[in-house]
């Protein structure tokens, strides 16, 4: 009797998810239409990347459809960050005074607190709001409060677990060199998508390239494929990246 009735709650679960388009333009066609909603995914990257470019272009999707978004970072300047992005044509301070765009400038210290507490600034904005999309710019700097890869992936699991209570589907940026291998590779296995953004130099010039290393319930792309950064953002070119590129 039990087991059915685990079996039932699961089945509920699964119906009420479904694909989250990215806002970024190819995309979506290499992850089966979009994140799996209420998910919790890593998009990881080097300095110059596009991490929180990639990050902006989901959240801003979001208030396309209507939804409440929050833009929660622990190395920007608000005014600096807002002059930045109106280089891609983005008008940030409109979309906050449209009521559906928040930014929270936080510190590290204050999300170990929120996890002490259950909860704190963010989720009260996260519930008085209906945020459906959040990102978190980015964890690299939580991390550090920490010693030891134990001690990290304590932390983020209870990162997490609260995130895991305001149904939202969350985009998570880390600071890192994929190819190295590094920063991310204490909560790997406990997210459930991870987004590679590579900026490699090829000869004389760099070339930007991405991959999905993991998108859970998803049959995602295996390629490397290319983007490029415009006024609009980010753009996946088609096909993937052939050998010789």
């Amino acid at each position: 009797m039990v087991e059915v009735k685990k079996q039932k709650k699961f089945l509920k679960k699964e119906e009420k998810y479904h694909r989250i388009n990215s806002g970024v333009p190819g995309f979506d066609s290499l992850i089966e239409g979009g994140f799996e909603s209420e998910s919790i995914n890593l998009v990881v990257g080097g300095s110059g990347s596009g991490k929180t470019i990639f990050a902006l272009q989901f959240l801003l999707e979001g208030v396309k459809k209507g939804e409440s978004v929050l833009y929660v970072t622990f190395e920007e300047k608000k005014s600096e960050f807002y002059n930045n992005m109106k280089i891609l044509g983005w008008d940030l301070e409109k979309l906050e005074n449209s009521g559906k765009f928040f930014f929270l400038e936080y510190s590290p210290e204050k999300v170990k607190v929120t996890l002490e507490e259950g909860g704190g600034t963010i989720e009260s904005l996260v519930l008085k709001n209906k945020v459906k999309r959040l990102v978190i710019d980015s964890i690299t700097s939580f991390s550090f409060l920490f010693e030891g890869d134990f001690s990290k992936k304590q932390a983020n699991l209870g990162l997490f677990d609260v995130i895991n209570k305001w149904d939202c589907t969350t985009l998570l940026t880390v600071q890192s060199d994929p190819s190295k291998k590094e920063s991310s590779q204490t909560i790997d296995f406990e997210v459930d998508g991870i987004i590679n953004l590579y900026f490699n130099r090829i000869g004389k010039k760099r070339q930007r390239v991405l991959e999905i290393l993991k998108m859970r319930g998803t049959n995602h792309s295996k390629e490397m494929h290319a983007f490029e950064i415009k006024k609009g953002g980010i753009t996946v070119k088609k096909g993937a990246v052939k050998k010789s590129d």
